[in-house]
């Protein structure tokens, strides 16, 4: 039926307007397309550029820790100093951060620095335990690297997507291929790991009043490490019960401070394009309490620090994967668990440096590269590719690429990080970022990113342990 001529005339006025503004817009769509690619383009070229000089610096300090290995499959450690015939307990530990250092940097297993290393540990941790004298660290450290050297990564899933806020990567399981006796030893340092759990704490601390450990029933150093040995060895079949990890998650939870500044979550936009302006890059995932973490609740080590307080959040994660995965984690140990892990993550927005070991009040504190080796275990467990509206990779990245001596190791006290205990040598300090930089931790299979709410999570609980 045609329309009345006045109609079809009134019509083609309507559209009229519409058309021209649409012709007007294509150039403008067209620039920002360009602008866009552009954008996109630059900032490509400039993570290759960087993974370009990453590489060359990791081949650079695994060419010096190859160097640093003695006759006997030992590294330098604390013992070398001491008379003969005397030991260390933590050599063993220091031993074992070599071995996993290596094997996550892409030394293969059958590669003979890790097999005389992997030698020496054996026949120290025999000698340690026929002296009862095996530490939490040592232990757990030995349970990565024996992950590292003998568990290849589980892959991401086909069509998972990756978003701004954490990861929504789902990644299949690969099998173990642990030969027998080292298969045996997995399963007995995971006994050793739950037995000493402090059954009053939750947490674990050294053994007795080892390397100079404060008094007091656990700490969250070695807390942190006991988590993540004994992830390692549940992602290999190890049996450990559920009681472990919630126990675990009540120590962890009670130790955050139970206040903090108010902060703000930063979280990218999903719809944000570099080299686009409609959209602001940042937006608010709500006010939080800035909380971190102390190696002790009192003490003289009772200031939270950035390397405690990346060793709660990462803690954290582990407990969440390791319940999601039995089947136990509820509602209810979630929502604690994520506002922890976000008030922690505010609270290392809040003091963000990667040129030192941050504390609040600001003055900075020793182990500034165990905190960068904390921040690169948030980032790979909870998903997070920033911390607040800081790129913690690229900008831990950069700063450990000029702080590389030339004959590729790191070190403290001279240079660019005097903030560091004299007692960390120039091996664990290699070690540690080395670990940075090739983002060595293994991601969880499931994500466990945490979720801000509209609700009450912001609020801590009266008592971590749920009473």
């Amino acid at each position: 039926m045609a329309l009345p001529r006045r109609a079809a005339a009134l019509l083609l006025l309507a559209l009229l307007p519409r058309t021209a503004a649409h012709a007007a817009d294509a150039p403008a769509d067209d620039a920002r397309k360009a602008k866009v690619a552009a954008a996109k383009e630059a900032a490509l070229a400039e993570r290759r550029a960087l993974d370009e000089k990453v590489n060359a610096a990791i081949d650079k300090g695994v060419a010096w820790l190859r160097k640093r290995q003695k006759s006997t499959g030992a590294f330098p450690a604390y013992g070398d100093k001491l008379p003969p015939n005397s030991y260390n307990p933590m050599d063993l530990g220091v031993n074992a951060l070599a071995m996993l250092t290596l094997a996550k940097c892409g030394v293969p297993a059958d590669d003979k620095a890790l097999e005389k290393a992997k030698t020496w540990c054996l026949a120290d941790y025999a000698k340690m335990k026929g002296l009862k004298k095996v530490l939490v660290y040592p232990a757990s450290v030995m349970l990565l690297a024996f992950e590292a050297m003998y568990h290849p990564e589980a892959k991401d899933e086909g069509g998972a997507e990756r978003g701004r806020y954490g990861t929504t990567v789902t990644r299949k399981k690969t099998p173990c291929k642990y030969p027998a006796a080292i298969n045996a030893l997995v399963d007995e340092l995971a006994k050793f790991l739950v037995k000493h759990q402090v059954a009053k704490a939750g947490g674990w601390r050294y053994p007795g009043v080892e390397a100079g450990a404060p008094p007091g029933d656990a700490e969250m150093s070695n807390t942190q490490y006991a988590l993540l040995g004994l992830n390692a060895a549940a992602r290999c079949g190890a049996a450990i019960s559920p009681e472990v990890w919630t126990r675990a998650m009540a120590y962890v939870l009670a130790d955050q401070e139970k206040d903090g500044l108010d902060g703000e979550l930063w979280l990218e936009n999903d719809a944000w394009e570099p080299g686009a302006d409609e959209v602001p890059r940042w937006r608010s995932g709500g006010k939080r309490k800035a909380r971190g973490w102390r190696y002790t609740p009192d003490g003289a080590q009772s200031l939270a620090t950035g390397s405690m307080t990346t060793a709660g959040v990462a803690a954290l994660a582990i407990v969440k994967e390791r319940l999601a995965e039995a089947g136990k984690l509820t509602p209810d140990a979630a929502r604690r668990l994520d506002a922890g892990m976000l008030d922690g993550l505010v609270w290392l927005a809040e003091v963000f440096t990667v040129e030192a070991n941050p504390t609040f009040p600001a003055g900075g504190a020793p182990w500034h590269l165990y905190y960068l080796y904390g921040l690169e275990r948030v980032g790979s467990l909870t998903g997070f590719r920033n911390v607040g509206k800081h790129d913690w990779y690229r900008e831990g990245a950069t700063f450990l690429l000029g702080a590389q001596q030339a004959d590729g190791h790191w070190e403290g006290l001279k240079g660019t990080m005097n903030l560091t205990d004299e007692h960390e040598s120039e091996l664990v300090q290699t070690c540690f970022a080395l670990l940075f930089l090739r983002r060595s931790t293994t991601p969880p299979v499931v994500p466990v990113t945490p979720q801000p709410t509209t609700g009450d999570d912001t609020a801590p609980p009266t008592d971590g342990r749920g009473k």
